[in-house]
């Protein structure tokens, strides 16, 4: 067994998308960086190894969707890739070798595969000075110092290592004062996954399950718990396995389980429900994961720990370098040993559960990425500073990732300024940060570029011309009826106006009514303070009810004639139907 000594000035560890973005990001920002990950391919959850697709804050915001490095790398593989852009089962490897190219190419950046981080060098003051990984079939032990380390193994390998207080389970709802805490805590977590991948090749294909697999015969077990096998090639998140084993010592116990499971849904589908089983006859099994795709383990523990609470209430930080905007997606501990897998998915499309766990975008500080005891340690990932609760939302990649890019930017300052990277919350040195992510293509919600040499700053924009938007008004009467037309007005609808000017007089909807009789239709003018504010059973400034005759298509005026308050000008209203 050969030893290899390296040294770095950031060390990350972990490669997922969260320990690509922290190395790119590190590298980019001129420190000299190495990316230590223990499968052969990096992208984590989302490569082709667990096949989860990057989800994040744009699901649910228009506005809000990830910038910075996980945009550009999302951005290149749709240029190189053929595979169409689906939900979760349909990654390939393609996607694998855009963040192999990536870490390749770039300049001060080094890298390890197969390598598995099992012991840390601490000096002085619980500060980290190395960490000592085994290369996988290889009979090599690495050891590699570094000035600052990033933490991004999903189960807070190095942090644990390093002694770090950290948590794993589920806190009292009176702890943290979180609506959506349970009243009693316990060491209840989220569970893993895998996902499987069939394939329409053209004939009847037969399947018979080995005799190991477990046997589903219940169709309640799916389609009144919020589990719907109805697309055959698979893909679902809600194959999953947690209590009663431990996501990180039972691993290979949940590995095997799942596996027992995915083939016992596949028998299911194939032989046991008629609908099911003609929809799928020319399907045939295609892939299988074996890595199980992991939610939770332990959380670090770190200078803050963001709550719900913070979340919800949208809470400002002076020390914001990342943002999320996931709903608080708390699945249920046991996944499918359990009644439901996720509460929002059993309810349905009108979910009280997931109307209240929405989130609008939440700033996340940098005091939740600095481990609370080491100088040198940062966290990014699934693994930082946050309650059970809080991780809901936290979880999911695409924040993921800004946290990595978040986490290695930070690194990169505090290893080449020769500083704790605590030492990045001094004002000076925070705004610093703040800048450096705004140039590099970051979004924060409460940060302002102030950069001097931004040429779009001082830019001015001018038209030749003009014209009148065209193309967003419905289409005419004598266009065929469409598949939208019989759709019922049965939740509420709003769309975001801004008011420039001191009176608003009218408003027109486009609506079509199909019963033959007129109808009343409730409309509404809100108060928003910004665009991402969904919120709910705000007092509107303006109300009317909209007569409806019948028709299709029809134009339905609202002659408001209001006075726009002079606190309103220049923000938005939220005009709502329903």
């Amino acid at each position: 067994m050969r030893t290899v000594r390296e040294d770095y000035d950031v060390v990350v560890c972990g490669g997922g998308l969260a320990g690509v973005c922290a190395a790119l990001a590190a590298a980019r920002t001129g420190a000299n960086t190495c990316i230590v990950q223990d499968r052969p391919v990096f992208g984590g959850n989302s490569s082709s190894e667990i096949r989860v697709f990057p989800q994040g804050a744009a699901n649910y915001h228009a506005y809000a969707r990830e910038t910075g490095i996980i945009s550009e790398l999302l951005i290149e593989e749709r240029a190189v890739n053929h595979e169409p852009n689906r939900d979760n089962g349909r990654t390939n490897s393609v996607w694998d070798m855009v963040l192999y190219d990536k870490i390749v190419r770039q300049e001060r950046l080094s890298f390890h595969l197969n390598s598995s981080v099992f012991d840390v060098r601490l000096g002085a003051g619980g500060r980290v000075e190395g960490v000592l990984a085994r290369v996988q079939h290889a009979e090599t032990v690495l050891e590699i110092g570094g000035a600052v380390f990033v933490d991004c193994t999903g189960d807070g390998v190095v942090a644990a290592l390093a002694g770090c207080p950290w948590r794993m389970g589920t806190e009292s709802r009176a702890e943290f004062g979180e609506p959506y805490a349970p009243e009693a805590a316990s060491a209840d977590v989220m569970g893993s996954s895998i996902h499987f991948r069939a394939k329409d090749v053209g004939r009847p294909v037969p399947f018979r399950a080995p005799p190991w697999a477990y046997v589903y015969d219940n169709p309640e077990v799916f389609f009144k718990k919020g589990r719907h096998p109805t697309d055959p090639e698979g893909g679902y998140w809600w194959i999953e396995i947690g209590v009663p084993w431990n996501t990180i010592e039972d691993n290979e116990t949940i590995r095997h389980e799942l596996t027992r499971h995915v083939l016992g849904i596949w028998d299911y589908i194939k032989n046991r429900d008629p609908a099911l089983s003609r929809k799928a006859a020319n399907y045939a099994l295609d892939w299988i994961g074996q890595v199980p795709g992991k939610r939770e383990s332990r959380r670090i523990m770190g200078m803050y720990i963001l709550t719900e609470n913070d979340l919800l209430r949208g809470t400002r930080f002076p020390d914001e370098v990342a943002y999320g905007g996931w709903f608080v997606d708390l699945h249920a501990p046991g996944g499918l040993l359990a009644a439901y897998s996720e509460r929002a998915a059993a309810e349905g499309r009108k979910s009280e559960y997931a109307k209240r766990t929405y989130v609008g975008p939440y700033g996340i500080p940098l005091r939740s990425l600095i481990a609370a005891n080491a100088a040198n340690l940062l966290t990014a990932g699934r693994n930082i500073s946050v309650t059970h609760a809080a991780l809901g939302s936290t979880r999911v990649m695409g924040t993921t990732a800004l946290l990595g890019q978040a986490a290695g930017t930070a690194a990169a300052m505090a290893a080449l300024g020769g500083v704790a990277v605590r030492d990045l919350l001094e004002e000076r040195r925070m705004r610093d940060l703040q800048q450096r992510l705004l140039r590099d293509g970051c979004f924060l919600l409460h940060a302002v570029n102030e950069d001097p040499q931004d040429l779009a700053r001082a830019a001015r924009a001018s038209a030749s011309s003009e014209e009148a938007l065209s193309g967003a008004e419905p289409a005419p009467e004598s266009v065929e009826p469409g598949p939208d037309d019989g759709d019922a007005l049965d939740a509420v609808l709003g769309q975001w106006i801004a008011l420039g000017a001191d009176r608003a007089d009218a408003f027109s909807v486009y609506l079509s009514n199909l019963s033959g009789e007129t109808q009343q239709v409730a409309a509404r003018l809100v108060p928003v303070d910004h665009i991402w504010d969904y919120r709910t059973g705000l007092p509107p400034f303006a109300e009317t009810v909209l007569e409806v005759p019948p028709g299709r298509r029809l134009e339905v005026r609202w002659d408001a004639g209001l006075a726009v308050p002079p606190e309103r000008r220049g923000r938005y209203v939220r005009l709502e139907l329903g």
